[in-house]
């Protein structure tokens, strides 16, 4: 069984504190009441209206309501037909500032995201932060340096067990991710995994093929390397990763 909840992507304790369920009592019965001594049912509490479900069919077709990456989480709230909706605690579209002339775009949700509803957390969140201050960019909590960035998760929800998405799984979200460039409109973009690469602009599937090599994405220059989680794993590819960021910032020199 533990093994099933495995594989199904419970991964994670929920509860604060561990409990026993071997040593729980089962609950005492309750005396049966006659008919004329039942008390009547209380009144039905209100629920809160849930947000309208999104249908894969008219997504494309609402995406023009969202004039705002606000609005956009809204529509995102409601598109149940995506299946890792199903599984994931919260989305992760976006976070830093709304518009920029940079766009960090991560591939995917990992569980410190899943859990905190941001783009990157954790120990990813502070390695982003040191990367981005290396090159003089603005990190996530760092008002005073130069630039501001903004953040998006091509794919808002986290895989099951933090497992590779499927490729429906990223098809679909295609449209959403789109519509959240539109409205960020960066003049550039650091893609942080290969999936970003791999769906927007046609790359190789493999980061190490990828990175270190400028791509079109809607007529922006994209470069892609390593996500932190990466790089907190294997220390050797932080040389590869800082070519990279420095390869950005010469191009961002030249566009001012």
């Amino acid at each position: 069984m533990l093994l099933w909840l495995k594989d199904m992507g419970a991964d994670e304790a929920i509860a604060d504190v561990a409990f026993d369920r071997f040593t729980e009592r089962p609950p005492a019965p309750r005396p049966a009441t006659a008919p004329s001594q039942q008390q009547p049912a209380p009144p039905a509490r209100a629920t809160p209206r849930p947000v309208a479900a999104v249908s894969d069919s008219d997504i494309t077709a609402r995406l023009a309501e969202a004039t705002t990456l606000a609005a956009l989480a809204t529509l995102l709230d409601g598109f149940d037909s995506h299946p890792l909706k199903k599984t994931a605690t919260r989305h992760c579209l976006y976070s830093g500032a709304e518009t920029a002339r940079v766009l960090v775009l991560c591939d995917r949700p990992r569980a410190e995201e899943d859990r905190s509803g941001q783009v990157l957390a954790g120990k990813h969140e502070v390695l982003a932060e040191r990367m981005l201050a290396a090159i003089e960019l603005r990190g996530l909590a760092d008002d005073t340096a130069r630039e501001q960035v903004a953040m998006a998760s091509f794919l808002p929800w986290r895989p099951p067990g933090n497992r590779s998405p499927t490729d429906i799984e990223c098809q679909m979200i295609l449209p959403v991710i789109t519509r959240a460039i539109e409205l960020i409109r960066p003049q550039i973009i650091l893609a942080l995994g290969a999936l970003p690469g791999q769906w927007l602009a046609d790359a190789p599937v493999s980061i190490a093929s990828q990175r270190g090599k400028w791509m079109t994405v809607m007529g922006l220059p994209m470069i892609s390397t390593f996500h932190p989680e990466a790089l907190l794993k294997s220390s050797g590819l932080k040389r590869l990763a800082w070519h990279d960021l420095l390869a950005l910032r010469a191009r961002l020199d030249e566009m001012t």
